[in-house]
């Protein structure tokens, strides 16, 4: 904003100074202006002026700073022939600034016909006389010396090199414009433009592209290569530029310039520090989407000495706060959980409010939230009620629980899907209230089916155990016929005439009846609680057709929970009426009309049915019973005996060619489908991966959505627990035989090499390789004799070898590429954080955080959670407790609050006192500005940072 001093462009032309002063004061107050850049063209006049009004004539009272813009003509021009320009902003807090500046101002030369001219009144005038010697009025010589002083850019920056104190507390702007750094020709000035762009702290413009690019947030140019090519990245600044009443504080296109910083000079400087967050150009400043969700203040009454204030006031952005141990840090996070609706851990070894139980009854906490209600809660037994907490809390406690004690991770993983069960929307939570519920009830029918088929092996275990007992006894079979033919040679040369009759009832080969269930339809839709429940019923149904008539009265008293019909119900008796599948299945298509019409589009597919069909394949379980042996007739005498033998050898070799031709291929067959059963398993698991990834698709599409930033990842497999599965197996051995060690080894080797493998692959051809090969080396025929203890039987054998309970379809969620339960305490802290920070996105409640640090990995603060913290506040109010400067400093915390304590004589607890201001809040003297307590807690005090920071021998850049 220019005043009526200046010397170019005629501002303010027909106002007298006092109406100019009273001009700016209405404007100034209606448009809440707090710091205003007063602008000279080489000059301090009208700053100097308004400085008087302001600080000795008392006006300006709503304006909090006056800064001294002074604007330069520097050459080289611009195409249109126009000088750059260039602007100095200075800080005014000095008390002598302003004979400062015009000091240094004296010693900006400009050389005219030999002779070197200053930038100060008398010489201005004298450089205007010695081109045009007929002004003698010195205004007018002054105004000519101004609009005529044009110094080189190797003059201005050689002069801002040497003044130490103008360029210590100065900041260069360079014009945008064109007549600014654009005006310049691209041809043959690219190296001079870059070269002032470098020295330049910040970048006159309200274009946003031009924001964009000196930012590096175009495509195509990234921020190292701006960074690269002018030393830093560029803040975008915007003025008015008034010269007129009517448009001063009104900048072209309401371009206003927000600035986020306390209102001095070293507030305007954290631009160069942040150049993205810390300045806005715009109509109107950054906001959190819902303010309704910040507090707003805190309000203490009661407080028995426990508090020397009574209010603190809180940013809606991150919020650090900080202070020695014992300083009541924690306090702040406490009492706004207790009074948000949050539930007190009354075991908790770290919270202020359990440690102070026996001094803070009484204390009344009340808070002030963004939308102007209130929540309050009186310690301790009267906190604040709410069936949802309005602040999101992470104690202590709970981030140690979370990052160390949880071991396997299951906690930190248990946490992520309440994050991601939040996340989805009601039509995909299908009426259950959590991750867990809702994954059992999808998986309902197919336990039952995994079931049926283990019901199936288990039966299938002792036919095969029966037919390896009937083959093992052929040898014995083979050397009895061997034996009895011998009699009958001996009885045939006594008996020459004997004769054979043998009558022997051949083995009758029964059937085995097989039932499988049918697997339920990829794509479960939404709403399906009673859907599910009717599914696993049809399931339940097929697979326990020939169970007891309860078993039949409890599918009933299911399907009439899930809103079946009474006479469909009923229809379910022992007889199995044949009508029943489809009926059933009707109902579920009803259901499935019901949620086509809840999901918009799809309700327009309506002939394509939304009904799992129920699959039923039954195989014949063939199975051979050998009867009783027949009497036989008494022989008489010899005669007999010869009968009796002849009948014995040829039961015997009716038996031996049964066990040859009908046993042994039944036995194989059988044991072909031990192995066909095994894999069916697999084939349910695998059916049910692509239901598993729907499942858990809403989580990836939420992790995905947060861009390349977020680490985590979600993966759907075989969960294979190896160990207790051949834990279980080691009972089986008897060491005291020969070969038993060597057998475990060579089994055990078998499992983990190959056979866990196949399992995690999921595919079946190599599942069905390594499983035989397992078979081959366990060898169940002779493995109990050879190896086992005298109490295992080949039943029990194959129980162990064909199950499945320590194989699960399982998913895997995972921080930078590791599994969650393989990360170390530290990065589980990042991991935990970053949850909350990002993946949590549509909570907009405030989030408090109490020092995580001590879980923390420090190298990976910065790296990893520092910008997700710079990203989440910029949506959701953040309350942190810490003693890392990464996560004060580094994530530019909009405030600092300083917890102190003191020790009274008079009370048996201490008194906390809070300060806050922005980080860049300074005091110089015995008390401590923001700026000197975050350098003084955090880093040890100022001759401690320069210390290291002299031992690290960092390059400057």
């Amino acid at each position: 904003m220019h005043t009526p001093e200046s010397r170019l462009g005629s501002p303010f032309e027909g106002l007298t100074w006092a109406q100019y002063v009273n001009a700016l004061e209405i404007a100034s107050s209606e448009a809440r202006i707090s710091v205003i850049g007063v602008t000279d063209y080489m000059t301090l006049d009208g700053y100097e002026k308004l400085f008087t009004e302001k600080n000795v004539n008392t006006r300006l009272e709503t304006v909090d700073l006056l800064i001294p813009n002074i604007e330069f003509r520097m050459m080289p021009q611009t195409d249109d022939g126009k000088a750059l320009n260039l602007h100095l902003l200075i800080d005014p807090s000095d008390a002598d600034h302003i004979n400062k500046i015009k000091g240094a101002l004296r010693n900006l030369k400009f050389s005219y016909d030999g002779q070197p001219y200053g930038c100060c009144r008398e010489e201005l005038i004298a450089f205007g006389r010695a081109q045009d010697p007929r002004l003698t009025d010195d205004e007018a010589a002054y105004t000519f010396g101004i609009r005529q002083f044009k110094p080189d850019r190797t003059v201005i920056k050689k002069w801002l090199d040497e003044e130490k104190w103008l360029r210590k507390n100065s900041l260069v702007g360079i014009a945008n414009g064109k007549d600014g750094i654009s005006g310049l020709p691209l041809d043959g000035f690219g190296a001079i433009r870059d070269e002032i762009l470098r020295w330049s702290h910040f970048v006159f413009s309200g274009n946003p592209n031009d924001r964009e690019h000196y930012l590096g947030l175009k495509p195509g140019t990234p921020k190292e290569e701006i960074i690269r090519q002018y030393r830093s990245l560029k803040p975008c600044v915007h003025g008015s530029d008034a010269h007129a009443v009517e448009t001063l504080f009104k900048p072209d296109n309401e371009r206003f310039c927000w600035v986020k910083s306390d209102p001095t000079f070293h507030g305007l400087r954290q631009i160069l520090w942040e150049p993205e967050d810390r300045v806005h150009v715009g109509k109107l400043p950054p906001q959190p989407s819902d303010h309704s969700q910040q507090i707003r203040g805190i309000l203490l009454s009661n407080c028995s000495g426990w508090f020397a204030i009574d209010s603190i006031e809180l940013n809606s952005g991150l919020v650090a706060v900080i202070g020695e141990k014992g300083a009541g840090k924690t306090a702040i996070a406490d009492l706004s959980s207790f009074a948000s609706g949050y539930p007190m851990d009354q075991k908790s070894q770290s919270s202020f409010i359990t440690k102070g139980a026996l001094h803070l009854a009484g204390i009344r906490i009340e808070l002030i939230w963004g939308a102007g209600d209130r929540t309050e809660g009186s310690l301790i037994d009267a906190p604040f009620r709410a069936s949802r907490p309005r602040v999101r809390y992470l104690s202590q406690d709970f981030v140690e629980r979370l990052c160390s004690s949880d071991h396997e991770g299951t906690e930190l993983q248990k946490a992520i899907e309440d994050v991601v069960f939040a996340k989805l929307d009601e039509i995909q939570k299908e009426g259950y209230s959590s991750f867990g519920e809702l994954r059992k009830a999808r998986e309902a029918a197919s336990n039952i089916q995994k079931e049926a088929l283990r019901g199936e092996l288990a039966t299938l275990h002792k036919e095969v155990d029966r037919l390896q007992e009937a083959i093992d006894q052929r040898g014995s079979k083979v050397k009895a016929k061997a034996e009895v033919e011998q009699q009958i040679e001996e009885l045939k040369k006594q008996l020459p005439d004997a004769t054979q009759s043998v009558d022997q009832k051949v083995l009758k080969e029964l059937e085995e009846q097989q039932s499988l269930l049918k697997e339920i339809e990829e794509n479960i839709s939404t709403r399906s609680r009673r859907r599910r429940t009717i599914e696993g019923a049809i399931e339940s149904y097929a697979a326990i057709k020939k169970s007891t008539t309860q078993e039949i009265a409890d599918i009933e008293r299911q399907l009439l929970d899930a809103g079946v019909a009474e006479t469909t119900a009923q229809k379910l008796p022992p007889t199995w009426a044949p009508d029943v599948d489809d009926l059933l299945r009707m109902e579920v298509e009803k259901l499935g009309a019901e949620i086509a019409s809840l999901k918009g589009s799809e309700t327009t597919q309506k002939e394509t049915p939304s009904i799992f069909s129920v699959q039923k394949s039954i195989a014949v379980l063939k199975e051979v019973v050998a009867k009783d042996e027949v009497s036989r007739k008494r022989l008489l005498d010899l005669q007999k005996q010869i009968a009796e033998q002849t009948a014995m050898a040829e039961r015997l070799a009716k038996e031996i060619l049964n066990l040859d031709e009908k046993v042994t291929k039944t036995l194989e067959k059988q044991k072909s489908k031990q192995v066909a059963l095994y894999l069916k398993v697999f084939e349910a698991l695998s059916s049910d991966e692509a239901g598993l990834k729907e499942l858990y698709s809403p989580m990836q599409e939420a992790i995905n959505q947060l861009g390349d930033e977020m680490q985590f990842s979600v993966s759907v497999g075989y969960q294979i627990d190896v160990k207790s599965w051949l834990n279980r197996s080691s009972i089986f051995y008897d060491g005291r035989r020969i070969g038993a060690e060597a057998k475990k080894s060579e089994i055990e080797r078998i499992v983990e090499k190959k056979l866990v493998s196949a399992w995690k692959s999921g595919d079946s051809i190599k599942i069905k390789e390594a499983f035989e090969e397992f078979i081959a080396a366990v060898d169940a025929r002779t493995f109990p004799e050879k190896f086992g203890t005298s109490k295992l039987s080949r039943v029990e054998l194959f129980d162990w070898m064909f199950s499945v309970e320590h194989i699960e379809l399982s998913y895997k969620i995972r921080y930078s590429g590791t599994e969650l339960e393989y990360l170390s305490p530290g990065t589980r802290g990042i991991a935990l954080l970053v949850l909350y920070l990002l993946m949590d996105e549509d909570d907009t409640r405030p989030l408090l955080i109490d020092q995580p640090e001590g879980n923390l990995d420090n190298s990976s603060v910065y790296k990893q959670l520092v910008p997700y913290i710079r990203k989440a506040k910029k949506r959701r109010q953040i309350i942190l407790i810490t003693h890392n400067p990464n996560l004060v400093v580094a994530t530019d915390a909009e405030q600092v609050i300083i917890a102190t304590a003191d020790r009274p004589t008079t009370q048996p607890y201490p008194c906390l006192r809070y300060d806050s201001g922005g980080l860049e809040h300074s005091i110089v003297g015995s008390d401590l500005g923001v700026r000197e307590a975050v350098c003084l807690l955090l880093e040890g005090g100022e001759d401690a940072f320069r210390a290291r920071e002299n031992r690290y021998s960092l390059e400057q850049i």
